[in-house]
């Protein structure tokens, strides 16, 4: 038995923070996601319900790129862990974007004043350029660029 055949489309990944307004910055104003909702408190028996978590009270705000959406928590309660994982780490590990540019990216990125891993490096053979950086609270993101497959 599955799922499979009701699902149509990944519609958003949720990301929980401590400064919502950081996070809301990067991904508005650095990565270009657009606003589709923001509540400053919502704290609806409902909510704590679905989350698994009584007593939640959190602010929420939801952004989109294209077709895909981030979802942001601050929880103000409960408190939850504040420590962000490595990529080594289970679980989910970072956001990848596909640009058109991974020099320029990562040169704006710089200039932005957030700190890359490295360099933009080739990668498998060539066909793609990719660098990883650190965002608001340890969020990684992942920028890459493919290039088509050259034949010999």
């Amino acid at each position: 038995m599955s799922v499979a055949p009701l699902v149509k489309r990944v519609h958003h990944t949720a990301v929980c923070v401590q400064d919502f307004d950081a996070m809301r910055e990067f991904l508005v104003a650095f990565l270009g996601f657009e606003t589709e909702g923001e509540i400053s408190s919502r704290s609806e028996t409902e909510l704590a319900t679905v989350v698994g978590l009584p007593g939640t009270h959190i602010r929420w705000g939801l952004y989109r790129c294209d077709t895909h959406r981030i979802e942001l928590f601050k929880y103000f309660e409960p408190a939850g862990k504040s420590a962000p994982p490595a990529q080594c780490d289970t679980g989910f590990t970072h956001l990848a974007f596909e640009v058109s540019d991974v020099r320029a990216a990562y040169d704006r990125s710089v200039e932005a004043g957030y700190t890359p891993f490295s360099t933009p490096q080739s990668m498998r053979g060539g066909l793609s350029h990719v660098f990883y950086l650190e965002g608001p609270e340890g969020l990684v993101v992942e920028f890459m660029q493919f290039h088509k497959e050259q034949t010999p």
